[in-house]
């Protein structure tokens, strides 16, 4: 156990001296790449195990999944679940006329 100056409160340390860093390798992805399986393992073994609490394991879940079938593709949908659609109201002065003329453009971005 750590000694306490009296000050202190309880159960709080002084924070830890930083070390000199560390020379980072300079092909650091392909480093990381070779750990893959390991983690992969890991991961799954978090997954399988019920002592590991919940949240723990869905997020292990999600990690495998994403890295497996890649991420699910977001949907764009208004607040009735329809397409969004981009209108574009644009007022201009056609020919010199004194009223302007309204005309609306819908750029086509129907993405579902």
């Amino acid at each position: 156990m750590r000694a306490q100056c009296p000050h202190q409160q309880e159960g709080v340390y002084p924070p830890r001296k930083h070390l000199p860093r560390k020379k980072i390798p300079t092909d650091l992805r392909s480093l990381a790449r070779g750990h893959t399986e390991l983690c992969i393992k890991v991961l799954a073994g978090i997954v399988s195990q019920e002592a590991v609490p919940p949240a723990a394991r869905v997020s292990a879940a999600g990690i495998l999944l994403d890295r497996g079938w890649g991420k699910a593709a977001q949907t764009h949908t208004d607040a009735d679940g329809g397409a969004i659609q981009v209108v574009i109201r644009q007022i201009i002065d056609v020919c010199g006329e004194a009223e302007p003329v309204l005309i609306e453009h819908d750029d086509g971005c129907d993405e579902a």
